[in-house]
């Protein structure tokens, strides 16, 4: 079996990132094994810039704001695990980690950056 170059490697794990980030089960080593390589190898291919576990955080972190802010009256909780996270917890923290804002705020700046106004929601 032939080796595989880091450029082809990367593309192909970016392929499968984007393919399956919506499922939870979907980790570096899951994308790994997936592609026939140890993780350190796929690892390794990702040296020059963000790795392979931020580029999966950042696609769902993505989609979740992307999906709120088309969908303000849809609970964020129902929304993370549809965009691939196993908890709530984690899509916060990451939401902290990355975007510097709490999950509540980068709603509503996504939501005002994609010029999409709220829907009113209905009184109980």
């Amino acid at each position: 079996m032939r080796a595989i170059d880091s450029d082809t490697l990367r593309q192909r794990c970016l392929a499968l990132v984007e393919e399956h980030y919506r499922d939870a089960h979907v980790s570096p080593t899951w994308l790994a094994r997936t592609l026939y390589v140890s993780r350190r190898q796929l690892d390794r291919a990702f040296v020059e810039g963000a790795s392979v576990a931020e580029i999966l955080a950042r696609r769902r972190l993505r989609q979740v704001l992307v999906v709120a802010a088309l969908n303000v009256p849809v609970p964020m909780s129902d929304i993370v695990t549809s965009c691939g996270y196993s908890t709530y917890e984690t899509f916060r923290a990451q939401c902290h980690r990355y975007l510097k804002r709490s999950p509540r705020a980068a709603r509503a700046h996504f939501t005002s950056v994609l010029r999409i106004s709220p829907a009113p929601t209905q009184a109980a």
